[in-house]
C-alpha cells in the first residue's frame, strides 16, 4: 500500500539569471534551493521570464537537498504571464489558443496572478479557462487589501479549477508566506502534476505585514522613501 502524504511546494520563483528581473534579484538558483530546503520545501519550480533555466545540474543540486525540482517558465502570451510547470518545450506562443498544443497529462498550465495589475490575464482567463489547469494565489497582499486574490478564488470556484499558492520569489524574504501543500503517493514530477490537476492541493497563506509590503515595494523600486 502506497503512503499518501503532503509535500510543500512553490511553483513561481525567480533567480538572478532571469532575463527580465535580473536587476532586482541577487540570489542564485543554488541559494534559492538552499533557502527552500531550510524552510522544508520538497518540490520547486524556477520560472524565469521567457526562459527555461532548468538543468540536470540544478535538478541534482536540489535532489541532494531533498527537493524535487521541476522545469518551469513564466511565458508572456498576448501580453499576459502564464506559468508552465514540468515543461521543456517551446516558449514562443503567438496566442493563448496555442497552449492547446502543449496540453498533456504531465504539463501543468497555471494562470499567473491573473487579476493583479500589470502583464496579467484579467478577463482573458475566463475567456480561455479551458486551457488552464490551475490558478495562482499570489503572496503579495495585506489582510485588508486582497481583492486581486479574491477574484481569483471566485473564478477558481466557478470553474472548478484548483488554486496553487506561490511566492513569486524575487527576494528570499518572500518565501514561506504563501505556498502549496500537495497530496502525493510518490514524489515524482508526474505525481505532483496529477495531484494538482485533481485538486489534491491546498493553499497555505499568511498576509504580509505592512512593513513587509513596503519592503518588497521598495526593493522593486515601486515606492521611493
Amino acid at each position: 500500500m502506497e503512503l499518501i502524504r503532503e509535500i510543500k511546494g512553490d511553483f513561481h520563483m525567480h533567480t538572478k539569471d532571469d532575463p527580465v528581473d535580473y536587476k532586482y534579484i541577487t540570489h542564485s538558483a543554488e541559494e534559492l534551493i538552499d533557502h527552500a530546503a531550510r524552510l522544508g520545501f520538497e518540490v520547486l519550480s524556477i520560472t524565469a521570464h521567457d526562459k527555461i533555466s532548468y538543468s540536470p545540474y540544478l535538478r541534482e543540486y536540489a535532489a541532494h537537498r531533498g527537493i524535487l525540482l521541476l522545469p518551469g517558465v513564466e511565458v508572456t502570451i498576448e501580453g499576459a504571464h502564464v506559468l508552465l510547470i514540468n515543461y521543456l518545450g517551446t516558449i514562443e506562443f503567438k496566442s493563448l489558443k496555442e497552449l492547446e498544443k502543449i496540453r498533456a497529462p504531465e504539463v501543468l498550465i497555471v494562470a499567473a496572478h491573473p487579476y493583479y495589475p500589470g502583464p496579467t490575464l484579467g478577463k482573458k482567463l475566463q475567456e480561455h479557462i479551458e486551457l488552464f489547469d490551475a490558478i495562482e494565489y499570489c503572496h503579495f497582499y495585506h489582510r485588508f487589501i486582497n481583492f486581486f486574490n479574491q477574484k481569483a478564488v471566485s473564478v477558481s470556484k466557478k470553474n472548478k479549477k484548483p488554486l496553487v499558492g506561490t511566492s513569486d520569489t524575487h527576494f528570499l524574504c518572500q518565501m514561506d508566506q504563501t505556498y502549496s501543500m500537495i497530496e502525493v503517493n510518490r514524489k515524482t514530477p508526474a505525481a505532483v502534476v496529477e495531484s494538482i490537476k485533481a485538486g489534491k492541493v491546498r493553499v497555505v497563506t499568511h498576509p504580509l505585514s505592512l512593513s513587509m509590503l513596503l519592503k518588497i515595494m521598495i526593493k522593486f523600486k515601486l515606492l521611493l522613501l
